[in-house]
C-alpha cells in the first residue's frame, strides 16, 4: 500500500543546472543589463536595488574618451552606427567574461533548472 507522503529518495538531491542552463542564464543576465543598465531588471524606477550596475562597471574599465566621442557623435549628427555596433559587441564580450561563473549567473541557472 502506497502512501502519498512516501519518500522517493530524490527529495534531498538538489537539481543541478546543465551547461545549457548556464548559457541561458548568462544570455539572460547580459540582455537584461544591456537593456536596463542593471541586474536585476528594475520593477519600478528608483526602487530596485541593483546587484550589478553597467555604468559603474564600464566607468571602472574604460577610458572616458569613449563616452565623450559617442556623445559628440550624437550631438553633431555624425554617422556613428558602425561604431555603436562595435561598442555594443565589445561591452557584451566584457560582460560575458566578467559574469561567467558569477553568483548572479549561478542563481539564475539554478532558477532555470528548477523551471522557475
Amino acid at each position: 500500500m502506497s502512501s502519498q507522503n512516501e519518500a522517493h529518495g530524490d527529495e534531498d538531491c538538489p537539481v543541478q543546472p546543465t551547461e545549457r542552463d548556464y548559457d541561458l542564464a548568462l544570455d539572460l543576465v547580459i540582455e537584461t543589463i544591456m537593456t536596463h543598465g542593471m541586474w536585476p531588471e528594475p520593477k519600478r524606477p528608483g526602487v530596485t536595488k541593483s546587484e550589478f550596475n553597467l555604468y559603474d562597471f564600464l566607468a571602472e574599465r574604460q577610458d572616458s574618451s569613449y563616452w565623450l566621442e559617442m556623445y559628440l557623435g550624437v550631438l553633431t549628427g555624425s554617422n556613428i552606427y558602425g561604431r555603436t555596433k562595435r561598442e555594443i559587441a565589445t561591452v557584451e564580450e566584457m560582460l560575458e567574461k566578467h559574469l561567467r561563473g558569477s553568483e548572479i549567473v549561478e542563481t539564475v541557472a539554478l532558477d532555470i533548472s528548477r523551471g522557475e
